[in-house]
C-alpha cells in the first residue's frame, strides 16, 4: 500500500481543491503535450476516468463527461501538496518514483492543452475550456443559474481537472495530479502513481475503482 493516507483521509485534506474558478487564458498560454509524452499520457489520463465520484453515479448523471482541456498546475492546486507530501515511493522501485518526482520539480508549472482526438475513450465526454468550466459550475451549484444553462449542461456529473504527467527517464513510471468536482463541495484532489506493465499502466497508488 503505497499511500500515506486513507482515501477518507485525501478527501478531507483536498476539500476544496480547485474549488475557485481559474482565470481565463487566451490560446498562446498554452501548447499541446509534448509528442513524446502524448500516448503515455494520454493512454493514462483515459484509464484514469470518470473517477471519484463520478464511477459511482447513476448513468442518468453521467451521460457526458467533461475534462478541461487545459492541465492545472501546482499554482492551480489548493492546497499545493506536492506527489510526496501525499505518497510514498514503493518499496519495489523507489527509483522510478523518485525519478517521476524530479520531472514534477522541474515541470510543475508547466500547463498544457489537451486534445480530444488522442483520448482513449468509449463514453462521451467533451473538453471544456475555461469559460466552459465556469458555466458548468454556475449551471451546477447556483441558485440563480439560468434555466437554459442548467439545460445546457445537464448530463455532465461535473468535471474532471488533470495535470501534467510526470515521468522517470525510460517512461515506465508516473506521478499525476487529477481532480474531480462536482457541485456541493464534492471535489476529490489526488495524486496517483503508475507503473508501466506488459505495455500497460497500472495504477499503484491513489483512489481506486476497487483497491490501491
Amino acid at each position: 500500500m503505497l499511500q500515506r493516507f486513507s482515501a477518507a483521509a485525501l478527501l478531507m485534506l483536498f476539500p476544496l481543491a480547485l474549488a475557485q474558478p481559474r482565470p481565463i487564458n487566451s490560446d498562446s498560454d498554452f501548447s499541446p503535450i509534448p509528442a513524446q509524452r502524448a500516448v503515455d499520457s494520454y493512454a493514462i489520463y483515459s484509464m484514469l476516468m470518470p473517477g471519484q465520484p463520478f464511477d459511482s453515479m447513476s448513468p442518468s448523471q453521467t451521460a457526458r463527461w467533461a475534462i478541461a482541456e487545459d492541465t492545472v498546475n501546482i499554482d492551480d492546486m489548493n492546497p499545493a501538496i506536492p506527489p510526496d507530501g501525499q505518497l510514498t515511493p514503493p518499496p519495489d522501485n523507489q527509483r522510478g518514483f523518485e525519478e517521476a518526482l524530479d520531472d514534477y520539480e522541474a515541470r510543475k508549472y508547466e500547463r498544457f492543452r489537451l486534445d480530444a482526438h488522442q483520448f482513449q475513450l468509449s463514453h462521451p465526454f467533451t473538453l471544456l475550456n475555461d469559460q466552459q468550466v465556469s458555466e458548468l459550475r454556475e449551471a451546477r451549484s447556483s441558485t440563480t443559474a439560468s434555466s437554459d444553462l442548467k439545460s445546457q449542461y445537464s448530463g455532465y456529473p461535473g468535471v474532471t481537472f488533470f495535470s501534467a504527467v510526470y515521468f522517470n527517464h525510460n517512461q515506465t513510471a508516473a506521478l499525476v495530479f487529477m481532480n474531480n468536482w462536482c457541485a456541493n463541495l464534492c471535489a476529490a484532489g489526488q495524486w496517483v502513481y503508475l507503473e508501466k506493465q506488459g505495455g500497460h499502466w497500472v495504477r499503484r497508488s491513489g483512489i481506486t475503482h476497487g483497491g490501491a
